[in-house]
């Protein structure tokens, strides 16, 4: 079915357009699961304690992409594990990404079965450091990262522009840059896994003087010198294909743990896809990751650190980089986090795995409950639920006092907005039933995370993924373009249709989470983008109204 695609309304209305940089998501093939959505309105055998148990058919997900994404066979001469690093530093993130590739250096053990490669962009504008790469230099180059080493290397004929000697300033905002890093890594450091770091941290953000400070959660890697340009998430799947899939994709970046984000790189969806996805729903801190602890973990002969494991139990145990499954990865990355924040008295952040084959059952619970919640009338309640302005008593990650965070950031945390839903009493016995399936789902895709203090009620494995849900009645007033809108008329880049073909300026859209499940009849509601638009839209008629989309 095709919706209307018009013009949207006079680029007067696309005030603060920075805002809304967002990654289109292409729709994607549907995949078989076999995770249960058995409705159960009995939430204490669900939200209970956390003791998850990685179970056969999780351990199983760490190899059904082995064929898809191109992986080598086990021999003498191939690496086990290939990480690799985006590391967009063209901007002024330069001094904390350099620090981080020296924590990588400070934490990789030498090993035969680990490479870590790492694609870094500089500027001349913020960072002299010549201690780090072994020299200052404000181009585009590519490394080997070893013990207290940084080795310039070439490439390949994937990626000719990149050598050990010439000058080569890459667009680290351009999907054609990621790919061919991929794939020189892969043509030149073949392995039988792959995981992806995507490390960038939004418009101005991480000041090295700050602990945090926030990132754009629609958009990742911005560089400088190419005007500003920035990677958009659905310009990855675009651009990339299914040659280029990874099983482990990381992103060192804020607000990008979110069902859209996760929905879009599931497994099967025919392009860029991954197994397993780690992320933060809120802002990441100005440290990002802790790679000295991540990478001192990969090494051969078994034993541990001596520390404490809240995530897997136990000690925290060494993983040799020829065995290390997607998923201990993730632990890995997840316990770091938590240890560093610990460590600083730092109460408010959140690292979470999921596991990617388990998005489309959330996708398709979350779609049943906006139809369902669109059949029975329930705006009123869900706005009551959610709350606005500084009246907020789910799970979110923004900061509600801040009536620009409301228009940028409106994530709220999904289990726990499923869990008040299926405990309230205004909604119906079908409403919470659907509600307990959503957490179920949520359940089985999580299968790490860690919450500070800060986040009341969040439960490890079950919170720490965001679903979008704004305040969208809200009104704004643009003062230079003399002009007031709505929050609804300011998510434009929220959409399934290609918003770049209707106004050059504006970001696309795009998105597979909005797209897929779309009812093929207009006035009628399929999936929770759908029921968003018919509550928020002021116009549904066949110019799409504000936002271009005729529900």
């Amino acid at each position: 079915m095709i919706k209307n695609k018009f013009t949207l309304l006079t680029s007067a209305i696309f005030i603060a357009t920075f805002l809304f940089c967002v990654t289109p998501v292409k729709a994607i093939d549907s995949i078989d699961n076999n995770a249960s959505t058995e409705t159960n309105t009995d939430i204490n055998s669900i939200d209970k304690p956390y003791t998850k148990e990685v179970t056969q058919e999780t351990n199983n997900a760490n190899n059904i992409l082995a064929k898809k994404i191109g992986s080598k066979t086990s021999s003498n001469t191939n690496k086990k594990l290939t990480v690799m690093v985006y590391s967009d530093a063209d901007n002024n993130l330069e001094e904390s990404l350099l620090e981080d590739i020296q924590q990588m250096k400070d934490g990789y053990v030498d090993n035969p079965n680990l490479n870590l490669i790492v694609l870094v962009d500089r500027t001349p504008d913020y960072s002299e450091d010549s201690n780090v790469l072994g020299e200052d230099f404000s181009d585009t180059r590519m490394y080997k990262i070893e013990k207290n080493k940084a080795i310039r290397i070439n490439g390949g004929d994937q990626f000719p522009e990149i050598t050990k000697t010439n000058t080569y300033e890459a667009n680290m905002g351009d999907g054609n840059t990621l790919k061919k890093f991929i794939d020189s890594c892969k043509k030149n450091y073949p392995a039988d896994k792959y995981s992806l770091i995507i490390s960038n941290h939004g418009g101005g953000a991480r000041d090295s003087k700050l602990l945090q400070k926030p990132k754009d959660p629609k958009a990742v890697c911005w560089d400088d010198t190419n005007d500003g340009d920035c990677l958009y998430t659905a310009e990855i799947t675009d651009t990339l294909t299914n040659n280029e899939s990874v099983d482990v994709l990381a992103y060192d970046a804020c607000l990008m743990g979110t069902a859209e984000v996760a929905y879009q790189y599931r497994s099967g969806n025919g392009s860029f896809q991954a197994n397993v996805m780690v992320a933060s729903a809120p802002v990441v801190w100005g440290n990002g990751y802790d790679y000295k602890k991540i990478f001192s973990r990969l090494k051969s002969g078994g034993g541990n650190n001596g520390l404490t494991d809240t995530t897997l139990g136990g000690k925290e145990q060494f993983f040799d980089p020829s065995a290390v499954t997607d998923l201990q990865l993730g632990a890995i990355m997840v316990e770091a986090q938590r240890d560093s924040a610990k460590a600083a008295n730092a109460n408010d952040q959140v690292l979470s795995c999921y596991d990617l084959t388990k998005i489309e059952n959330v996708k398709n619970s979350v779609d049943k409950l906006a139809i369902s919640l669109w059949n029975e009338n329930k705006k009123a309640d869900m706005e009551s639920l959610r709350g606005t302005g500084k009246t907020v008593s789910l799970i979110h990650y923004f900061i509600e006092t801040d009536k620009y965070e409301w228009l940028a950031y409106p994530y709220f945390d999904l289990y726990d907005l499923c869990k008040k839903i299926s405990t309230s009493t205004v909604f119906s016995t079908n409403v919470k039933s659907l509600a307990v399936d959503v957490m179920k789902n949520v359940d089985a895709m999580i299968v790490y995370s860690y919450g500070g203090t800060k986040f009341k009620g969040f439960t490890e494995g079950k919170s720490g993924l965001s679903i979008f849900l704004p305040d969208g009645n809200k009104m704004y007033r643009d003062v230079s373009a003399n002009i007031s809108y709505s929050e609804w008329t300011g998510q434009r880049w929220y959409n399934s249709i290609d918003t770049t073909t209707l106004q050059s300026d504006y970001l696309y859209g795009k998105l597979s989470w909005c797209k897929d499940g779309q009812s093929p009849e207009a006035n009628n509601v399929g999936n929770w983008f759908e029921l968003l638009d018919s509550w928020f839209d002021s116009s549904n008629d066949q110019t799409g109204g504000d936002n271009g989309y005729q529900w």
